[in-house]
């Protein structure tokens, strides 16, 4: 593990006065009857790789997509740490600006995120980038990829219930520091659950809903 302050930012503390990471919802311009609101053409995924982020952090790779975002691999240039981000786009597929609810949404998952991410089993929320057209979320990066795939296609849970055991205790433990917070994840399964490290696994909960 990293001893160092990534982007300098400290790991969050238990219970974080996180004030300074929530967004203010979208304001939704006033117009004329004969304007019509500014519409932003959204990029497709694969048009962000390469992108670099604070001139260091840059895209590499799509981990995977979903109805939200889309969460990039990416890689300090200047450290050679690699990273997880997910990028919330501020924008519907059609251009036009998310609806007060939808922005609402988005920062209800990133400040519940960094409130319970300072948890050795919950995925660490390093930064949050506020750029034009999204919100860029830099997460930890788990290189084993999530717990189903290392059950079924790679089989290290057949037959070894201690590393079962191990898993699932973890994920107990982050479970219940997220209910003492308050904080419910509501879609736990094993394509939601991250390994950092198989066979001496290391279970992480993702962001929330």
């Amino acid at each position: 593990m990293q001893s160092h302050v990534p982007f300098g930012y400290p790991t969050p503390p238990a219970s974080p006065t996180y004030d300074k990471y929530q967004f203010q919802p979208q304001q939704q311009p006033q117009y004329a009857r004969h304007f019509q609101p500014v519409r932003c053409v959204p990029l497709a995924p694969e048009q962000r790789l390469g992108r670099l982020l604070e001139g260091k952090l840059q895209l590499t790779d799509i981990l995977g997509t979903g109805a939200y975002g889309v969460v990039y691999s990416a890689i300090d240039i200047k450290t050679g740490i690699r990273y997880a981000v997910k990028c919330l786009s501020k924008y519907n597929a059609d251009g036009t600006p998310l609806e007060r609810r939808q922005v609402a949404y988005q920062q209800r998952e990133i400040n519940l995120h960094y409130k319970a991410s300072a948890h050795s089993n919950v995925v660490s929320i390093h930064k949050i980038m506020n750029d034009v057209d999204c919100i860029y979320v830099v997460l930890e990066y788990c290189p084993e990829g999530d717990l189903f795939l290392n059950i079924t296609e790679r089989g290290h849970y057949v037959g070894n219930d201690l590393l079962a055991k191990q898993a699932f205790l973890q994920i107990l433990d982050a479970v219940e520091h997220c209910h003492k917070l308050g904080i419910y994840h509501r879609d736990l399964k094993p394509e939601n659950i991250l390994q950092r490290t198989v066979p001496r696994t290391t279970a992480a909960v993702p962001p929330f809903t």
